[in-house]
This record gives C-alpha cells, sequence and structure tokens, in this order.
C-alpha cells in the first residue's frame, strides 16, 4: 500500500525537502527502525529507554528526554466541544471535523480552515483559509454565488497540488497499532494515572461501553489535558476490544476550558463576562 502512494509522493512539492531532511539527520542522528517495543524508564524523570526490535534481544539508551507522537493528528477538541459533527480518519488514526468543500460545519455558523480540520501544510492552510473567507462574504452579501466559484477555482488547484503526496505522509508517520492501543502496564491517561490494564478489566467487567461512560467509572480524560493526551488511545482501545470501527464507538464529550487556565486568568476577564466571573466565585 506504501509503495502505491510513492509515486505521488515523490512528483509533489514535499519530496525534495524530504530527501534534504533524511540526508541531514541521518548524518548526525542514529535512526533505529522497525522498534516493536518501547519503554521509558526512571524514577523522578525519564532517564533511560528500553526498546525492542522484532525477536531480537532488548537495548537500552540513556536518555534525558523522550519526545514521542500519535502520528499526523489535528487539534480537534475545540471543534468537538462545539458539538460539530466529526469523522475517523483510517488513514490518519484520528478524528477530523466534518466539513464541507467551503469548510463549513455541520454547524452553520463555524467553518475551519487549516490544520484545525485536518493536517495537510501551511500552504494549503493558507488557502483553505481563503475558501472560508470566499464563503463568508458570499453568505454575507459582500460577493454573489459566482464570483466566489471563481475566486476559489485557482485556490482549489493550489490545494489539489498541495494535497499530492500526503496519502504517503500519513501512512509514513501513523504509528504502529502495537503503540496506538495500550499494552496492560502502559499508562494511558497521565493526568488521572490510569494504565491500559485497568480500561481493560472495565471493559470486561461492563461490555460494550463508550468514552464517555468510561470517563465516568475511571475518570480518563476528566484531569488538566481534558483528554487531550488519550482521548484517541481510549477509542481505539475500546474499538479493538468490541471488535468494531473507532467510528462506532466515539470520542469524549469535551467541556471548555480546552486547556487549563488559573483562577487569576478568569478574573482578569473584563466586566462584560460577568457571567464566567460568577462561576469563579461560585
Amino acid at each position: 500500500m506504501g509503495e502505491c502512494a510513492l509515486p505521488g509522493f515523490v512528483t509533489s512539492k514535499y519530496f525534495p525537502a524530504a530527501v534534504k531532511l533524511i540526508r541531514h539527520v541521518s548524518a548526525k542522528i542514529p535512526v533505529i527502525r522497525g522498534v516493536t517495543m518501547l519503554a521509558a524508564e526512571g524514577r523522578a524523570a525519564v532517564s533511560r529507554v528500553t526498546y525492542r526490535r522484532g525477536e531480537r534481544p532488548s537495548q537500552s539508551i540513556d536518555v534525558d528526554h523522550l519526545l514521542l507522537h500519535q502520528g499526523v493528528a489535528p487539534n480537534a477538541q475545540l471543534s468537538i466541544a462545539a458539538g460539530c459533527a466529526i469523522r475517523w480518519s483510517e488513514s490518519q488514526a484520528c478524528w477530523h471535523p466534518g466539513i464541507d468543500p467551503w469548510g463549513e460545519t455541520s454547524i452553520e455558523s463555524i467553518s475551519i480552515a487549516g490544520d484545525g480540520a485536518g493536517i495537510l501544510g501551511a500552504e494549503s492552510a493558507s488557502r483553505s483559509g481563503r475558501l472560508c473567507g470566499l464563503n463568508a462574504a458570499c453568505k454575507l452579501g459582500r460577493i454573489d454565488p459566482l464570483a466566489r466559484d471563481r475566486a476559489a477555482a485557482p485556490l482549489r488547484r493550489e490545494l489539489a497540488r498541495f494535497a499530492r503526496g500526503r496519502r504517503y505522509i500519513d501512512m509514513a508517520f501513523l504509528p504502529d497499532r502495537a503503540f496506538r492501543v495500550a499494552s496492560a502496564d502502559t499508562l494511558v491517561c497521565r493526568c488521572e494515572e490510569i494504565r491500559g490494564r485497568q480500561i481493560t478489566e472495565l471493559l470486561d467487567t461492563h461490555g460494550a461501553i463508550g468514552p464517555n461512560q468510561l470517563k465516568s467509572f475511571l475518570r480518563c480524560g476528566m484531569g488538566p489535558c481534558q483528554g487531550r493526551e488519550c482521548a484517541l488511545t481510549v477509542t481505539e482501545m475500546i474499538a479493538a476490544h468490541r471488535g468494531v470501527s473507532p467510528a462506532a464507538v466515539g470520542s469524549y464529550r469535551l467541556r471548555f476550558p480546552i486547556k487549563p487556565i488559573t483562577v487569576a486568568e478568569f478574573a482578569s476577564l473584563p466586566q462584560e463576562h460577568a457571567d464566567l466571573h460568577a462561576v469563579v466565585r461560585m
């Protein structure tokens, strides 16, 4: 499948930069491929990483930092909290807000441009923003639909050119399923210190529950990050346990604020936000 997507990548604008980056990294940093197990170890902080490649013996590296990723995933927290319809992307193993060709979501007054709707790169983000702007101008009566469509045509051609090769990038950066569906000892929810074993045991006991029912039992997704770190893992773990698609499982219902804020930040809001001040006093 990766080989089928490679020709589009080779002929894309990303290929020369990718070759340059790979050469630069390979010349200075050891790249270890085919890792099937990874563990962060240490007491007060990470000090060592242990990994295994296939059936080979485990090896360890002393480290000061460990940086992880979960593929090419957009931050859909705001759109989910706002109630916009979302869809599961199999190619990126994450949630995307459902948008039409103009960036409009299921809520008519909300449009999304750029990486919040799906990771396509900076150039694509700027063009999708212009499409949202054209559609807004049309809805406000500043331009007619014909003028909107005429102005959008070159933007759509550019978007199609920028999108060439994205499928290969998505596939290349998609983490293996073994790293997305947590094992028993893996810390799934760092805020509430919930491990994979606890989630699996609850699913064995209660059957076909979803992320929000799981939240009620274990508080997964109720910590300071509001599910930014664990939501995708929880969805895929439940889907694997039930033998269904993540799309059938759904995601957390999110509440504002999306990111942690201090009481001082609340208190500094202008007086017109008196309702929020009342919440703080309560």
